[in-house]
């Protein structure tokens, strides 16, 4: 396999747009996120990653298909929804910048490519020198989810291995139309990592 991995920013976003939406709709898919997406919303959403200052996506492409992504944005210029939880803590909302996700197809996980996308996604922002921290949320599920599956392994694991600690006292809410066709509110927890300075 011809596997490589580049940073896109500004305009060059924009050719790989459809591309991530296709991602984010069927990684989303799966537990523990159960998201019925919609492409007009995907793409809607990800053009702020082509128009916002110092925003970046990370493109994973094996033979030249997108099979894996990640996405980052400084956090002000986020949904309110992930900017409001740091408002008025020790966090400055201005030193954070937000990994919107990390997402690879079924085939390509799980060798080791997560590693070096967090890496490139941490060498990027280090690059600015304008931020002190990462941040990234992931949704809370309970363990008896009926539709967890039996090898179902949290992200947990994997944002700690790369440096994320769980954030105490600050998380959000997000709604989302569910794969049943219902809407829910999702509770979601923060992770933080302090870049070296």
């Amino acid at each position: 396999m011809a596997i490589s991995e580049q940073i896109l920013t500004g305009s060059a976003v924009k050719d790989c747009l459809n591309d991530i939406a296709s991602l984010r709709i069927e990684n989303f898919r799966e537990f523990p996120y159960l998201y019925d997406g919609l492409r007009e919303d995907e793409l809607n959403y990800l053009k702020l990653y082509a128009d916002a200052p110092d925003a970046f996506v990370v493109i994973v492409t094996d033979a030249e298909k997108i099979v894996g992504a990640a996405t980052g944005i400084p956090l002000c210029h986020e949904n309110r929804e992930l900017v409001e939880p740091f408002v008025g803590t020790a966090y400055s909302v201005d030193e954070i910048f937000y990994v919107g996700e990390l997402l690879f197809y079924p085939e390509h996980r799980n060798r080791g490519m997560g590693m070096q996308v967090v890496r490139m996604v941490e060498e990027q922002v280090r690059s600015y020198t304008t931020y002190r921290y990462l941040t990234c949320a992931t949704v809370v599920r309970p363990n008896d989810h009926p539709l967890r599956p039996s090898d179902y392994i949290p992200i947990d694991r994997f944002l700690a291995h790369t440096g994320f600690n769980l954030l105490p006292g600050i998380s959000t809410n997000f709604t989302w139309l569910e794969m049943d066709g219902v809407k829910r509110s999702h509770p979601m927890n923060f992770w933080i990592k302090e870049l070296p300075s």
